[in-house]
This record gives structure tokens, sequence and C-alpha cells, in this order.
């Protein structure tokens, strides 16, 4: 395993003047907002990343409404002060299989299904406006796909790249758009190779790995053998001068082995997925790290909790009645600043939209800070501290699992 990079990525248009850090992660939305949060709520959380990643299910059967609006997704949205990314499909939801062919690409919404072929797919990301925009892309594909099945994905997304560059080529609207080439080839060496290779041949900004898996799923790709190996080979065929993206929905540890490995920016569906859950995030990310027992005392772990597990506290679960405690002692969010434990437990209980706006604060604030002392652990040498420290607590965490 790598060691990682730090880098900075700058964009053309109208954020020429923006610099950013990586690694990094997407500001996670769903139909264009942060998930129970809106814009003000949104400020009271510190370290936001400045990209917005906005999947299309929701949104692309608005396109024409955005277009008659004229000032792009970022305004319309009202997150105008973030670049915009649009992505396919939903980084926290699984994909609906065997609905994509040669000509296009099924997304899903609230609506049902929008098929996009390249020429729809243009016109969509036109009326957007994007500072960053997926190429369309065949992902249907996992562990179990067959190889031949894996080679109509590869050559279906580089068909579809091929036409979108022909099309965003004559469009003056996109100029200053970033073209984002996706890798497919499943769990295929030598598919996901020739794609990487292919699609670095082609004028792209960046790289998208995907169809390692069909959507979210509850796999844990890193137990999964020669993913690591697979994943490392990939990168190794992709330019350094350009970011690698996977929309993976991963813990704190999982981004770090990914790191390692060279993905450079990822998804903030972790935090989502989690409060949707009733489950809040409780890892620690200092080093020195607390010693195991001052960690366990502090998360309420020792003494039996049935309620935490590591990197999570389920806030359903009932030992959490009577604990006055903030979520994470010491965590300098609105939600722990305000609010505590047995009260969070009992909206969740009671089905109160509160709940889960509480627990979105807290998760993004815990995510973003991991990527801020992620980014501070490779500058100063300790990022094997800090996967040892991560890797602790995940095994307290298998502990009270079994």
């Amino acid at each position: 395993m790598g060691s990682g990079r730090l880098g900075h990525i700058r964009l053309p248009g109208r954020h020429e003047s923006s610099v950013i850090e990586t690694p990094m992660c997407t500001l996670f939305t769903k139909v264009g907002s942060a998930p129970y949060l809106g814009v003000e709520m949104l400020k009271r959380i510190s370290n936001v990343p400045e990209i917005a990643a906005m999947s299309l299910g929701g949104l692309a059967p608005h396109h024409e409404n955005v277009r008659e609006f004229g000032k792009g997704l970022g305004e319309f949205t009202a997150i105008k002060s973030s670049l915009i990314f649009t992505t396919l499909h939903d980084a926290s939801a699984a994909v609906t299989s065997g609905k994509n062919d040669r000509n296009g690409v099924a997304v899903w919404g609230k609506g049902g299904k929008l098929k996009l072929d390249p020429s729809l797919y243009v016109k969509v990301q036109e009326a957007f406006r994007p500072d960053w925009f997926q190429a369309l892309s065949d992902g249907d594909t996992d562990r179990g796909t067959a190889k031949k099945r894996l080679i109509k994905s590869v050559n279906n997304t580089l068909d579809f790249l091929d036409r979108t560059l022909e099309l965003t080529q004559e469009s003056e609207v996109l100029k200053d758009s970033s073209l984002i080439g996706v890798i497919e080839g499943g769990f295929d060496e030598e598919e996901r190779q020739r794609s990487a290779k292919e699609t670095s041949a082609r004028p792209v900004h960046g790289f998208l790995i995907e169809g390692f898996e069909k959507g979210h799923s509850a796999v844990d790709l890193f137990s999964v053998e020669n993913f690591s190996t697979l994943l490392s080979k990939t990168v190794g065929c992709l330019p350094e001068d350009k970011p690698r993206i996977m929309e993976t929905v991963w813990s704190p540890l999982q981004v770090l082995q990914a790191f390692k490995l060279g993905i450079d920016v990822f998804s903030s569906a972790y935090p989502y997925v989690l409060a949707e859950k009733g489950q809040a995030m409780v890892a620690d990310y200092t080093i020195p790290r607390q010693s195991p027992s001052a960690k366990l005392e502090k998360e309420g772990l020792a003494d039996g909790c049935l309620s935490c597990s590591g990197f999570i506290i389920d806030l359903k679960n009932k030992s959490n009645f009577e604990d006055f405690r903030p979520v994470l002692p010491g965590c300098k969010c609105y939600c722990c600043a305000n609010f505590t434990r047995s009260y969070i437990h009992h909206l969740l209980n009671t089905s109160e939209l509160l709940a889960y706006v509480l627990l979105m604060i807290h998760n993004f604030h815990q995510y973003f800070e991991f990527f801020s002392c992620l980014r501070k652990s490779v500058k100063e040498g300790t990022l094997d501290e800090l996967q040892a420290s991560l890797e602790i607590q995940n095994n307290v965490r298998s502990v009270h699992e079994t």
C-alpha cells in the first residue's frame, strides 16, 4: 500500500482563483441540497467542502426549468458559493440493475426511471452549467459480473465518452466545465487497465473510478480479495496530474486506505447513511491519540455500553434514555453544544425530523473534520499513526458487534 499524496485542484472559469486541497470530500446532496439541512443551517458546520456533488436522478427531469432559470444549478439550488459536480447516481443508494445499454444509461428519481443518451445528457449539463461533470457511464457491474458484461461496460462507457466529448466541444455553455472520465471494468484487471488507459488518452480533466459495486451496498470492498491490488493497479495507469475520485460510501478508516492507494476525492454520503440509521460518528482522529481505556471511558464504551461500537454510537438504543452527555464529548458542532444523547434518542423514538437534522450536523462536522486531520497527518508524517488509531477503534467496533 502506498502513502497517498497531497495535492491542489485548480479550476477554470468562474472559480479560476479557487485552489482546493486534496485529499478532500465533496458535499453530499440529495435533489440539490444537503440532506435535512437548509442553506442557513449548513453555515453552522465547519469545513464544509467547496465542491457539492449533485446526482442527476432527482434533478435531470427538471433540466428545462433550470434552463429557463438561466443561471445554472448552483444558483437554482441556492448553493451558489460552491463548485458544482454533477454525477449520475446517488452515492447513498443502490442502483437498479439491467437498465443500461449501448444507447444510454438509466437514472432514478422520485418520478421513476429516466434514460439518458449522450445527446440528452449534454443538454442536461448545458442547463445545469456545472464546474465538473461526470461523463455518461455504464457502471452496472460488481464482483459477480461476467467477463462479457464487463467488456460491454467498458466499451459502452468509452463510446459514451467519445460522443460526450464531441458534443461538449461544440458547446459554448460548457467551455469552462471540466469533464471527468469514468473508469470501469468490475473486478477484472485486464478490463480495468484497458478502461484506465483508454480514458487517459482522451482530453478529460479527472477520473471517477466506479463499477466495483452497483451503487451503495453493505459490502466492505477492502475485505474483498484482490480489491486493494486491483485499485492500486488501476490508479497506476492514470496520469499523476489529474484528480482520482471515488463515490463509494466509506468510513474514515476506509477513506484512509483508499487514499493510500491513490484516491484524492471522496463522497461524504457516509454521514447521511449513518444518520438515516439513527447513528452518530464518535471516532477519535487526534495524534497522539488518547489511551484505549481513556477513549472507551469518554465515549461510554466502558462498562458494557450497548449503544457504542468504535466509530459510531447508535442513538436509537435504549441505553441512551438517560444519557445526558453530548453525542461526542469535546465535539464543537452545534448538535453537541446544545443537545444530549437522551434528547436525540427521544426524537428518534418519536420520529421527529429534528433528530435527523441534528445527526446530519454532527456527522457532517465529524466527517469534514476527519479530512482536515487526514491532510494534517500527511503534512506532519503521522499518517501511519492515524491509521493505527483508526484500526484500534475499528477493532473495538468488531468486538462489540460479535
